[in-house]
């Protein structure tokens, strides 16, 4: 429950905090993994905007529809079955590629309902591939019709992975926290950080916090709401928490055990659908 402060004035911010225990990823695995990906994509020939894998099976359901393969402004549009054509709502840009520096690419999606159009851009980079550092995901979601300022929003998330491992490999407090982002909507923003540490077992013992702030008419009804549904929403929080510990402790420890070219080749089999 939010208290107010001595001031006498409620807080405008609630809070929320919970550990989990997750199994820990090699970072060599991991760079390995980033690498082997990378390859993939960059080996994949193209022919008449057609992609071939490096293997030279052909892959369904995507074409360049422009630019060259991977260079920057390169755009990629899945391909309706039905009809043999781009489809034009959803497209893949590459922003930039270099395995040395950055490595970024941005997914648009529209959806041309009549009575609430709306464009969803979704960004992903990567610094860089032969020794991943950073990485990081944006998305920002517009929406027309009525009350299109309440139906959009934005969000990010970056993952300082120096940071990650100084914590993690050698029992190091970071000086910021490693995971960042940001939900930020008309009526509240949410700022959440994760950082990590290493348990006497070995496994990576992750704190979350997040901090809610309202905004706009929603803000002097924050301490209400909080008073109200906050044991509530915490609980929610919590139990979301843990399920996904769970599930990551139940597919990580198989996952690491294969190798990064390993696993291209199972990527490679699910983009084919085998």
């Amino acid at each position: 429950m939010t208290r107010p402060p001595p001031g006498g004035h409620p807080r405008r911010m609630a809070r929320f905090q919970h550990t989990v225990t997750l199994v820990p990823v090699p970072r060599r695995w991991l760079e390995a993994c980033v690498a082997a990906l990378y390859d993939l994509a960059q080996d994949t020939a193209v022919e008449g905007g057609r992609l071939r894998l490096p293997d030279g099976r052909p892959l369904p359901g995507l074409v360049l529809t422009r630019g060259r393969h991977l260079g920057p402004g390169a755009q990629y549009r899945p391909v309706h079955e039905e009809v043999g054509r781009p489809d034009a709502d959803q497209c893949l840009t590459v922003l930039s590629w270099d395995r040395r520096r950055e490595t970024a690419l941005e997914v648009v999606t529209l959806d041309d309902a009549p009575a609430r159009p709306a464009r969803l851009v979704c960004a992903l980079g990567l610094t860089s591939a032969e020794r991943p550092r950073q990485a990081w995901l944006s998305a920002t979601l517009r929406s027309g019709g009525e009350r299109a300022k309440y139906l959009g929003g934005t969000g990010r998330l970056r993952l300082d992975l120096g940071r990650w491992w100084q914590a993690t490999s050698h029992g190091r407090h970071p000086s910021r926290a490693p995971l960042s982002g940001a939900l930020t909507h008309a009526l509240a923003r949410v700022s959440v950080t994760a950082v990590p540490c290493l348990a006497p077992d070995g496994r990576w013992r992750v704190t979350v916090r997040a901090r809610v702030r309202g905004r706009s008419v929603a803000r002097p009804l924050l301490p209400l709401a909080t008073a109200v549904l906050g044991r509530r929403a915490r609980r929610a929080c919590a139990e979301a928490l843990e399920r996904a510990a769970a599930a990551w402790n139940a597919q990580v420890p198989e996952l690491v055990r294969k190798d990064g070219e390993r696993l291209g080749a199972e990527l490679a089999d699910a983009l084919l659908g085998s």
